[in-house]
């Protein structure tokens, strides 16, 4: 736990990598924060839907390889185990325990809930869902990627999540070349998702996320999913622009907020 924690203290940005109940892959960009000594994320309740999935994985990866998290020469790191998932309904938690850190790692909290005006205004930010790592199972270390546009992490697996980073070939036809930047691609005929994400070093305004899902042949993936597009460019958001996103993120927290409080009294709740 120590080398995670270590790692996951100091990193901007990292990913939850998991297989879920039905086998399929799965992977998301996250702020890495800790809760204690306990590596964890504070996702908002719009998440609340993708941790559904996550809360029946057998273990969950966290894992650090963008290049611009980790010190130079260092290699990437996931560390696999089981999760302990908190529905934090009040904010009481994450504001006492997390809202420094994410403020300081993610700036774009600051517009929402810098003071506490701003929380009362901007209040469906702060209930939120804790993810933590309860127990290392396995720790492994696939290359970084140091090229957003070009480089993106690799999950399969049938039951559990292997993951390793790999380049970006073609792509057409329904289908993506792969190039391994660590191990050997996996067997023909494995469920695979590769994923990866950009972001304005400036500010983090803009963090783009991109996936693609399917089968893994001959050093390929079969696309049949996927939404993105890998190494496009983001341009600034426009005002408007930034009052609609903030209108549709604020809708589905409030959607997701309401339906968890039909099962709970509201206040922080172990979900698993």
């Amino acid at each position: 736990m120590r080398r995670i924690r270590s790692v996951w203290r100091e990193a901007l940005t990292g990913e939850l990598c998991w297989v879920d109940s039905a086998g399929c892959p799965n992977g998301i960009a996250v702020t890495p924060l800790l809760r204690g000594e306990v590596p964890c994320v504070a996702l908002p309740y719009s998440h609340r839907g993708i941790v559904r999935l996550l809360a029946e994985a057998a273990e969950v990866g966290f894992a650090v390889t963008d290049g611009r998290s980790l010190r130079a020469g260092q290699s990437g790191m996931v560390a696999f185990g089981p999760v302990r998932v908190i529905d934090d309904l009040s904010g009481s938690l994450f504001g006492e325990q997390l809202l420094e850190q994410e403020l300081r790692k993610y700036p774009p909290s600051r517009a929402l809930v810098d003071s506490l005006l701003l929380r009362r205004e901007n209040w469906w930010w702060m209930p939120r869902v804790l993810v933590e790592l309860s127990g290392v199972n396995r720790v492994v270390e696939p290359a970084r990627r140091d090229d957003p546009a070009r480089n993106a992490l690799l999950i399969h697996g049938p039951e559990t999540a292997t993951v390793s980073a790999v380049a970006l070939g073609d792509r057409g036809s329904g289908r993506m070349e792969l190039t391994p930047l660590d191990d050997a691609l996996p067997l023909d005929g494995e469920a695979g998702m590769v994923f990866g994400y950009d972001y304005t070093s400036a500010d983090l305004e803009r963090w783009e996320s991109w996936w693609f899902s399917g089968s893994l042949e001959r050093g390929r993936l079969e696309i049949t999913h996927g939404e993105g597009t890998p190494g496009e460019k983001s341009r600034p958001l426009g005002l408007l622009e930034r009052i609609r996103r903030r209108h549709r993120i604020a809708k589905a927290c409030r959607g997701e907020i309401t339906a968890a409080e039909r099962r709970t009294n509201g206040g922080p709740r172990e979900v698993s």
